[in-house]
């Protein structure tokens, strides 16, 4: 059995080394095949990839230090046909035994030979062998811009003669599970660095401020301070929150040490100016022990017939509603519609039982609180 020497198991450490170190997706074929000349010789090495489904085939193929040789191999192997007239790849097509094998483990020189336009494509870059690993790629989807979603992958040296040794062999297959593992690493962390992007936009395009338990800004999104410019002007808000928000926040915390029981949110702050509506909410992460404010800006809702009738009131319910808030009496109301005093009351009746209150007064605290026009 083949065994490696001390200088062998050294360079495969080095080798190894350089695998598991952080860089792109993009990158990681041109650092991987510029390291693998200091483990093993050949003449050219290349790293490619492709699709064993019924998907378009299109191999995608890097060679160092022959960057021709790659672009020639994917114009070559771009039909099928000539991608599996390499024994290897046909092997390991039928099989997914993905172990190092080289051309001269399936055809002797004169059965090379036979295979025209293979034989062809090597003898045309004067190369004479070749061996091949091969592993499937984790799901990569679009962040690798070499592979392209390719599923399965190919590292291959090749030589200008046919002297391929078992401890060639023994080096690729050592280096072949690392070479697998360093790729879901990357995936792994590609992916990951990809949703943290995603969350920070996500979290940029929120207006949120991160406070200390005792109500101090730890750290805000660009858009709660431009919010709070245009409320609060002028404001330091990057660093402490304006007087009136400081207030109602130091309220709701001392409410919150001071309670015994689970913890709600409190009725949101709401403010208005210059027809825009401001809404701030306050909650409280009890494993972090951090408090969020949660800024929201909507246009005010205009109190009308047509908003009551979206409650739940009939038209005529809305109507009598409506000039009620406005401060009508019963009578002018009455005339206003053209009923009498009796139906408006009974209309109001409907109103009390649909709102669950008693009260004329009631019923219009009830709207405005709904519509956000008045704070609970």
């Amino acid at each position: 059995m083949e065994t490696l020497t001390h200088t062998d198991w050294q360079r495969m450490l080095e080798f190894v080394r350089s695998l598991y170190a952080p860089c792109s997706l993009d990158k990681f074929p041109t650092q991987v095949l510029t390291a693998l000349p200091k483990l093993v010789g050949a003449e050219t090495f290349a790293i490619g990839s492709f699709n064993i489904g019924d998907t378009p085939f299109s191999p995608r193929f890097y060679t160092f230090p022959r960057y021709e040789v790659g672009m020639a191999a994917e114009s070559f192997t771009s039909q099928r046909q000539n991608f599996l007239a390499h024994p290897v790849a046909q092997h390991y097509f039928q099989t997914l035994d993905g172990q190092a094998l080289a051309i001269s483990d399936f055809f002797n020189e004169q059965e090379f030979q036979c295979r025209e336009a293979f034989y062809a494509f090597f003898q045309s870059f004067g190369l004479a062998d070749q061996m091949s690993i091969y592993f499937q790629l984790p799901s990569i989807g679009n962040a690798d811009r070499f592979h392209q979603g390719q599923d399965h992958l190919v590292l291959s040296i090749s030589r200008d003669r046919r002297n391929f040794t078992q401890r060639d062999r023994l080096i690729l297959n050592l280096i072949r599970p690392h070479l697998q593992q360093a790729y879901e690493n990357l995936v792994a962390f590609n992916q990951l660095q990809y949703q943290l992007v995603e969350q920070h936009q996500v979290t940029e395009q929120a207006a949120i401020i991160s406070l200390s338990i005792n109500g101090k800004v730890k750290w805000m999104t660009q858009k709660a301070g431009e919010i709070l410019h245009h409320y609060f002007p002028p404001s330091n808000a990057k660093f402490f929150l304006p007087d009136l928000l400081q207030r109602w926040v130091n309220h709701q915390v001392f409410e919150l040490v001071q309670s015994t029981e689970t913890f709600t949110s409190p009725c949101p702050l709401r403010l208005e100016l210059d027809g825009r509506r401001l809404t701030i909410r306050l909650n409280y992460n009890t494993e972090l022990g951090q408090i969020y404010l949660l800024l929201e800006e909507t246009q005010p809702i205009e109190f009308s017939i047509e908003v009551l009738q979206m409650m739940g009131l009939t038209k005529r319910e809305a109507e009598v509603l409506f000039w009620l808030a406005k401060d009508q009496s019963t009578n002018e109301v009455a005339q206003l519609l053209g009923i009498s005093d009796r139906t408006v009351k009974k209309h109001l009746e409907n109103v009390y039982e649909k709102f669950g209150v008693k009260s004329r007064l009631a019923a219009v605290i009830y709207i405005f609180q709904h519509l956000g026009i008045l704070n609970k």
